[in-house]
């Protein structure tokens, strides 16, 4: 097939200012999302959001609210006048800052880019991607609260823990089974500490089994497409069913997988000791916390996935499928945790948080519970909660705490916030399993993907999308080609710019018209040589993925320090070959069914 290379384009929309302004504003918000920062903004204390900022500070350092966020910080003695907030550039704030610049500078319309870019259109619907995404978060996240997956892998340690080489292999093909059940994240945030604990009891080096999980816990997350975000977008902007994503990924999940374990076993043989002494005093039934939760939350997941694949056979929208089974976990957890509860007292802790703004030596008269039905009452003076006791600050605070509340009279009582404070200590006694799931949840990811939605909706309004799908186009002569191009240069393009704006802005260029003149057989190949990407290109380097900062974050809170060279020196080799392998055995799929 020949194409008229001038001719397509001049067909290209023209680049404007605002056509820059956008790529400039993708670039630098993709960048905080890899490496956030953070900043202190000052409040004053006499203002209304100051002083809420302030009564945050000090209420965390009673025992009675120690979930309160921990973004504020009480200013120095030097200067009690100010508050700081902590504010974070990061996957949360970026986009949507890059969003209102745009809009404001006039470069996208709200009524079209980003209204177009919420609701989506018959390809893509970000809404119903971030339904799908929390319905089998929660599902999930509960069976890890329950201490199920603990369980799992505590008595495989215990049963193959004794042959370090054997249980490298068992960790492998557990975080792989555990991914193609949950999803990615689920297995590094449940089987990342388990390592660390079991490297801590037994002195044994836990890098070559913190490598093996991550690296199958990305490779076996393609095999469904609810093993991973960016397979849904793939699976949703082509209208694949569950069904027939899970044909065509089987065996090149399968071809990556057996290509990992074989190179990660021979270069990590001299980091792994051949015997290891196991603790036999731990017991993996110690590990399942709530067994209720635990047979429930596997059926309730198990059902879900046989209902996501006969709805591929009706056309029913995946987001509606598992939308109630998540709704059926929740009302679950909620239901056994009203019962278990039931002997707990009505009259929970009322929180008799009374600040009273620091004035001197007040005490703060706090209701704890303890292990019986009844609860105590304590006295805790400030003085032993806050170094700040100098006679000279106490008549500061006294004089600053009469300026407030002579100036927040008519503003937020004081019995609102105790009031929210005795809601807040409620739920979490009366329902536990409900707010400990719920906290655990990827919020970040709803003003994250939709942020980015926009955003890649303003590349396609500005001309940008049209020109990467005519780069495709010209890189993907045939179906061969275009596996092993797109295979490559979207995990590359996972590294600089995350997996999922990768897959966004893919995604929609694939969909464009002109990538849609070549043949279907090239048009499919590049779409799942798009999934390998998006899953293998985590396996590169730490940013290749929001798992992967997860993992760095959660091995450096146990003294597991795995930088960027050292994570890449254990994983690019094995990447290499999964690459190669899952794409090979895709292109033979592509000519046998073809």
């Amino acid at each position: 097939m020949f194409y008229d290379k001038r001719s397509e384009v001049e067909e290209l929309p023209p680049l404007t200012w605002r056509s820059w302004l956008v790529l400039a504003l993708f670039i630098v918000a993709t960048f905080f999302v890899i490496h956030p920062v953070s900043f202190k903004v000052p409040l004053p204390r006499l203002t209304i959001l100051g002083s809420l900022m302030r009564r945050k500070s000090r209420i965390q350092q009673t025992p009675v609210a120690t979930t309160i966020s921990e973004n504020c910080s009480v200013s120095s003695a030097r200067n009690r006048r100010w508050c700081y907030m902590r504010v974070s550039m990061d996957m949360k704030l970026a986009p949507w800052l890059a969003i209102l610049i745009l809009l404001a500078s006039t470069a996208i319309v709200f009524t079209h880019e980003v209204v177009h870019g919420f609701v989506g259109d018959s390809h893509i619907e970000p809404y119903s991607i971030v339904i799908l995404i929390f319905a089998l978060a929660y599902i999930c996240v509960s069976l890890d609260e329950s201490g199920l997956l603990s369980y799992i892998a505590v008595h495989v340690t215990g049963r193959w823990g004794h042959n370090g080489r054997i249980l490298l292999l068992c960790f492998y093909a557990l975080s792989a089974i555990m991914a193609i059940l949950t999803n990615n994240d689920v297995v590094v945030l449940c089987l990342t500490p388990i390592i660390c604990v079991f490297s801590d009891t037994t002195g044994v080096d836990a890098e070559p089994f913190l490598i093996a999980m991550f690296i199958a816990a990305n490779t076996a997350s393609m095999a469904l497409f609810i093993g991973n975000p960016t397979n849904i977008i793939v699976a949703q902007a082509n209208k694949i069913s569950f069904l027939s994503y899970s044909a065509w990924m089987a065996l090149p999940f399968l071809g990556a997988a057996v290509a990992g374990i074989v190179v990660l076993y021979f270069t990590s043989l001299r980091k792994v000791p051949g015997a290891i002494e196991i603790d036999v005093n731990i017991r993996p039934r110690d590990m399942i916390r709530k067994v209720r939760q635990a047979v429930l939350g596997s059926i309730i997941l198990v059902s879900c996935l046989i209902a996501l694949c006969v709805s591929s056979f009706f056309g029913v929208a995946v987001w509606i499928v598992t939308l109630p089974f998540g709704g059926a976990m929740l009302l679950i957890d909620a239901a056994i945790d009203i019962y278990t509860t039931r002997n707990v007292s009505d009259a929970v802790p009322t929180a008799v948080v009374d600040v009273d703004h620091d004035i001197g030596n007040s005490e703060i008269e706090i209701q704890m519970p303890i292990q019986s039905p009844e609860y105590k009452s304590t006295k805790i003076s400030p003085s032993a909660t806050i170094a700040t006791d100098a006679p000279a600050q106490a008549e500061t605070d006294t004089a600053l705490a009469e300026k407030y509340m002579a100036s927040t009279k008519n503003g937020f009582s004081r019995s609102m916030q105790r009031y929210a404070i005795h809601c807040l200590r409620t739920a979490e006694l009366r329902l536990p399993t409900v707010t400990a799931v719920l906290g655990r949840l990827p919020y970040g990811i709803i003003p994250f993907s939709l942020g980015m939605f926009i955003i890649v909706e303003s590349l396609s309004e500005q001309g940008w999308t049209p020109r990467l799908a005519w780069l495709l186009k010209r890189m993907c002569p045939s179906t061969a080609a275009a596996v092993f191009i797109v295979g490559a240069v979207t995990t590359l393009a996972c590294n600089i710019l995350n997996n999922l704006p990768m897959t966004i802005l893919f995604s929609r260029a694939f969909q464009h018209q002109i990538f849609a003149q070549v043949d279907s057989g090239t048009q499919r190949g590049a779409m799942f040589a798009l999934v390998i990407g998006s899953n293998l290109g985590a396996n590169f380097t730490l940013v290749g993925s929001l798992a992967g900062l997860m993992f760095q974050n959660i091995a450096s809170q146990k003294n597991r320090n795995i930088g960027y060279f050292r994570f890449m020196k254990w994983c690019a080799p094995v990447m290499v070959f999964q690459l190669a392998a899952s794409c090979a055995i895709l292109v033979a799929e592509l000519a046998v069914i073809d």
